[in-house]
C-alpha cells in the first residue's frame, strides 16, 4: 500500500488564517496567532496568501463578518 505524502515539509508549522473583507473594502488574511497578516485588493489574493502561509488546505476560515487588519497589534 502506498504511503501518502505529508502536506507539510518536516519541521514546518501550520497556522490557521482568518480571511475577510474589511469595512473599507479591502481583503485581510490574518494568522489567528498574530504572527502574520496581509492586506489585499481581492479575495483571491488573500486566499492564496493564507493557503500558502498556512501550510495546508484547511488553514483558512472565511469570515462572514468584517475583518480589520491588526497592524501588528495581535488579535482583538
Amino acid at each position: 500500500m502506498p504511503r501518502s505524502k505529508s502536506p507539510l515539509p518536516l519541521g514546518a508549522e501550520s497556522h490557521l488564517f482568518l480571511v475577510g473583507q474589511s469595512k473599507r473594502g479591502f481583503w485581510v488574511a490574518r494568522d489567528l496567532e498574530g504572527r502574520s497578516e496581509g492586506i489585499f485588493r481581492d479575495q483571491k489574493e488573500a486566499m492564496r496568501f493564507a493557503l500558502y502561509e498556512g501550510g495546508h488546505a484547511n488553514a483558512v476560515l472565511l469570515s462572514p463578518a468584517p475583518v480589520e487588519p491588526s497592524f501588528g497589534t495581535g488579535i482583538h
